[in-house]
């Protein structure tokens, strides 16, 4: 058998091939990985979402390409694909093979991978180091009337929804998805369909109220044109962790410290308001955005809509004195000092939120110097009593002392908080950005249901 470096390629001479493709990704949980093919034409792109073959779609029509049952050993998972080449349609020119991964997890913590095309050749991505969730392991395609196979090992930014759009499948002919995995119904794309099947296998929760879902395409164009493009990565998003029918209270807290003057001047914390303030509409039947800012002290804001969105930052720091930005002696918003002391804010929202009978989505912004471990240790292990969850994203900061170790927490009924850094805000993609922040909220809903600490 040959073994190819990427970018190599080799002819096939079997007509009938089994390609295999074996990883082992202990880090990863079980059934949160993905096996897809795309059958391609020459402009790169699927005829039609039929040539889209996944667990939910094993199938070309004519049986030419087949996706094989999943085979399991000690040392990992294999997926098999039959292929009946001298049948294949003469306007496929190529076949991609695809991976991808459904958490919070990139294929860096891959410990093998290897794609197989029977017994004619071999390739294994280098994978270390790589921050992408999906990867294009290779490519059979047609040449002077013969098959080859490329290795690539391209790894793909987002996750399989944004994969198949690149590959042409239509992800957007359905105006909702189900909360619970269907059965694929004609007005369903294949795309869709494995999104909310694969959220289904990853345990995402069935939804929490049920809502008929917000067109949020229409209300960004009609109130806020300029974050239209937002739309489809929160829906893409939604979908693979099975929300879309989610309805929460959504809350942004800002840390406001003097440290944090670059990000405000920046423009990074209108930027960062702009794309939570989107996906609260999605979340929250007000479709608004509940805002607290601290230092040394914390205040609660004005609610932030989309009537309102524009220049929200800037107003409510407009009145502090001239020199606003020019060092840390200055606040950046008016009455809260320099410093930072998240416990106040942090009780302040548990006593808001601690009887809400929708559970509570808090996205804490800092850049970190933290140093009130135990208060904050304290606040949340009592906080998972309570509907909420606390999602904490470091903004190009350090220090961030606790919210390290949140996963590793003791004495809590649930997981309640998740936390990632953001080194530079503005080189993170939209969609990276939303499944980050939703990575764990799903898993949480289902453990605080099952707690009884929500209905």
């Amino acid at each position: 058998m040959q073994t190819l470096q990427a970018g190599a390629n080799t002819p096939l001479n079997a007509l009938e091939t089994t390609v295999s493709i074996f990883w082992s990704t202990p880090a990863v949980p079980e059934g949160q990985i993905d096996i897809s093919a795309f059958l391609l034409g020459a402009d790169e792109k699927v005829r039609s979402d039929a040539d889209f073959i996944f667990y939910n779609q094993p199938a070309l029509p004519g049986g030419q390409v087949k996706l094989l049952e999943q085979q399991k050993t000690p040392d990992g998972s294999t997926q098999n694909f039959a292929l009946q080449l001298g049948s294949i349609p003469e306007d496929i020119t190529k076949i991609a093979f695809t991976i991808v991964i459904h958490s919070e997890q990139s294929f860096s913590v891959a410990q093998a991978l290897k794609i197989t095309m029977g017994e004619e050749a071999e390739f294994t991505p280098t994978t270390q180091g790589m921050q992408e969730k999906a990867l294009i392991l290779g490519q059979l395609y047609r040449h002077q009337g013969n098959w080859k196979f490329r290795a690539l090992g391209q790894g793909f930014n987002g996750g399989l929804a944004p994969l198949a759009t690149h590959f042409g499948v239509d992800v957007d002919d359905e105006p909702n998805t189900p909360a619970s995995p269907p059965a694929q119904s004609p007005a369903q794309s294949p795309a869709q369909s494995h999104a909310a099947s694969a959220s289904a296998a990853a345990g995402a929760p069935a939804s929490t109220d049920k809502s008929p879902a917000i067109d949020l395409e229409k209300r960004l164009e009609a109130k806020a044109p300029r974050l239209i493009s937002l739309a489809k990565p929160i829906k893409i998003s939604l979908e693979k962790k099975n929300l879309t029918q989610v309805r929460a209270r959504v809350a942004f807290v800002l840390d406001a410290s003097g440290s944090m003057s670059y990000q405000f001047s920046s423009g990074n914390v209108q930027a960062v308001l702009d794309r939570i303030a989107a996906l609260a509409v999605q979340f929250d039947d007000d479709q608004a955005l509940e805002l607290w800012a601290f230092a040394d002290k914390c205040k609660k804001y004005d609610d932030v809509s989309l009537d309102n969105l524009d220049d929200y930052v800037k107003n409510l720091t407009k009145k502090e004195k001239k020199g606003l930005f020019g060092g840390i002696g200055f606040s950046i918003i008016k009455g809260l000092g320099v410093g930072n002391n998240e416990p106040p804010v942090i009780r302040d929202i548990i006593d808001t939120y601690k009887n809400s009978d929708l559970p509570a989505y808090v996205i804490f912004i800092t850049d970190g110097g933290i140093y009130k471990d135990g208060e904050i240790k304290t606040l949340l292990k009592e906080a998972a009593n309570y509907p909420i969850f606390w999602q904490y994203v470091g903004l190009g900061g350090r220090n961030y002392g606790i919210l390290e170790q949140l996963d590793d927490l003791p004495g809590r009924v649930v997981d309640n908080a998740d936390f990632f850094p953001i080194d530079d805000f503005k080189k993170i993609q939209d969609s990276e950005l939303y499944d980050r922040l939703l990575n764990e909220f799903p898993g949480w809903l289902k453990a605080a249901k099952a707690a009884g600490i929500l209905r």
